[in-house]
């Protein structure tokens, strides 16, 4: 098999050569070496660079820029055989090789990165990483002898020896074990000072102390009972550390009230420092009503600001504190505005350990507390304590999830502010309108689901990550309960299933069914979140 792969070499770089004295026969018969212009190479300068043989898609955007970059410069042999080995090492399925064309002048050429699958049998050396030896192993902007000494041992061994990707992976996800929660490592390959010679790197990144988070999980679901809602809010970064939000809503599935329009906001997560935090929203709504709603306190109107600050005491763990200024059009007995000012605080955490890509934990804890009071001259005064948990455990394609939230609170609250459940993501095949269509002050609830998925196609791309779309099927059962404190809280029970969404697929479709003694009528829900 290697020698027909250096036959294959061979017979490529025959073509080349035959391609090249083809091109440079016009160049050569119209002018001396004396009339070329000064500083440009023999082969000429570089009128146009792509790859082909693969959709665009496929090859990451630096690999396309770094082609890009050769137009406009004099064509230089040993740039492209960089690419070259950069190209195969991303895409080991394939042979590429730079063919050159004549251009639109005798003194231009274009370049072509021809990639052609390979034909190799089943079980043979087909990775193409494995075809070089590695001459070194180096860590980047990190202090090597702050790793492990068992560590460091293992990346001797793979010099000299012809690439082992699986060993490889093993050192990066031990690194990353080791480096967490403040750092990860980023495998790259890069050339070596021959072309039979790669150099692996491991390059150590920082994690950002403050993820991007202040934005609604963003959604567009179908409830039977409850229609369609969406709330999509569009990112525009400026720069690596702050970004503009703009979005829009009609959504029911949140609250208790049907609330349509825009929001806008400013974050940024690095002010001065890594641990602190800013963000600044702003948000103008219509709001509409079930009848079963009744008259008293409802608004048609709300507008709200809320700026905030965060700081992270590491990269898992953070405070943030605010506050939520927002003004409300009542609409009984008469339309008149009140407010509903509260100081705000919540505390995040999120973690995650274990083998990647075999057994993984996933574990996230928030309490969030508002407070409306006479200090910020609102109309409505109240505590609102809220707690949720979540736990996921991965193995290869399955995943079990739990998750709990409870609250409770005190005072006079808006409706906004109020508890329920019945939606797509709690008591699942219950209407939240059966269930408490007032909301409540006291909520507590529990999911147990359970399943497998396979992720299938190249999966869509959201805020610049590609997310997997998952094919496969869960299994869920829902408990909780909603009321006012003082009156009877009645525990209800849903069970279901679904396809998607078993672990991190933003896509799914669930059908669910409400345990109750008489007329149970299954919820058909689907949608995206993410």
């Amino acid at each position: 098999m290697a020698s027909r792969l250096h036959l294959v070499r061979d017979m490529n770089l025959l073509r080349v050569s035959i391609t090249v004295i083809i091109a440079l026969l016009p160049s050569l018969a119209l002018a001396a070496p004396q009339d070329r212009p000064q500083g440009v190479n023999a082969r000429g300068v570089v009128e146009s660079a792509e790859i082909t043989g693969i959709d665009d898609d496929e090859i990451s955007k630096d690999l396309r820029d770094a082609v890009q970059k050769l137009v406009g410069q004099p064509f230089d042999q040993q740039t492209a055989d960089d690419l070259v080995v950069q190209i195969q090492i991303a895409k080991p399925d394939y042979i590429a090789t730079t063919r050159l064309l004549s251009g639109s002048q005798p003194d231009r050429v274009k370049v072509m990165f021809v990639l052609e699958k390979t034909d190799e049998k089943a079980g043979a050396e087909s990775n193409v990483n494995s075809r070089y030896t590695v001459e070194r192993v180096e860590i980047r902007d990190y202090d090597e002898s702050r790793l492990s000494q068992s560590i460091r041992d293992e990346m001797k061994k793979l010099v000299g020896e012809k690439l082992d990707q699986a060993k490889a992976s093993e050192i990066q996800r031990r690194i990353d074990d080791e480096l967490r929660p403040r750092h990860y490592a980023v495998q790259k390959v890069v050339k070596g000072s021959d072309r039979q010679h790669i150099v692996l790197v491991y390059e150590i990144r920082g994690v950002r102390w403050i993820p991007f988070v202040d934005v609604p999980k963003q959604r567009f679901v179908y409830h039977s009972k409850q229609n369609f809602s969406i709330d999509l809010t569009v990112p525009i970064n400026l720069g690596s550390n702050a970004r503009l939000l703009f979005g829009g809503a009609n959504d029911q599935d949140q609250l208790i009230e049907r609330f349509a329009g825009f929001n806008v906001g400013f974050e940024t997560t690095k002010v001065g420092t890594d641990r602190l935090g800013l963000a600044l929203r702003y948000a103008s709504y219509h709001d509409k009503w079930q009848p079963a709603t009744g008259t008293t306190g409802i608004y048609r109107e709300r507008t709200s600001f809320d700026p905030t600050v965060t700081f992270a005491f590491d990269p898992t763990f953070r405070l943030t504190a605010g506050v939520s200024l927002a003004s409300l059009q009542i609409q009984y007995p008469e339309i008149h505005n009140d407010d509903a000012n509260a100081v705000t605080a919540s505390l995040n955490y999120r973690n995650n350990w274990g083998d990647r890509g075999k057994d993984r934990h996933f574990l996230e804890a928030d309490y969030d507390f508002r407070s409306g009071t006479h200090n910020l001259d609102s109309d409505f005064i109240y505590t609102r304590h809220f707690v949720h948990a979540g736990y996921s455990y991965v193995h290869n394609r399955s995943a079990l999830v739990l998750s709990f939230l409870g609250g409770a609170i005190g005072g006079n609250a808006p409706f906004f502010e109020r508890f329920s459940l019945g939606d797509t993501t709690t008591l699942r095949g219950w209407n939240k309108f059966d269930v408490a269509p007032l909301g409540g002050n006291r909520v507590t609830h529990g999911t147990l689901q359970y399943g497998i998925s396979k992720p299938v196609g190249p999966g869509i791309d959201i805020n610049g990550t590609r997310r997997s779309i998952n094919l496969g099927l869960h299994a869920f059962y829902d408990v909780g309960a909603v009321g006012d404190s003082g009156s009877p809280i009645k525990v209800r029970h849903s069970v279901g299933f679904g396809f998607g969404s078993s672990d991190s697929s933003p896509f799914f479709i669930e059908l669910g069914f409400p345990i109750r003694s008489s007329n149970v009528e299954p919820v058909f829900m689907m949608g995206f979140r993410w």
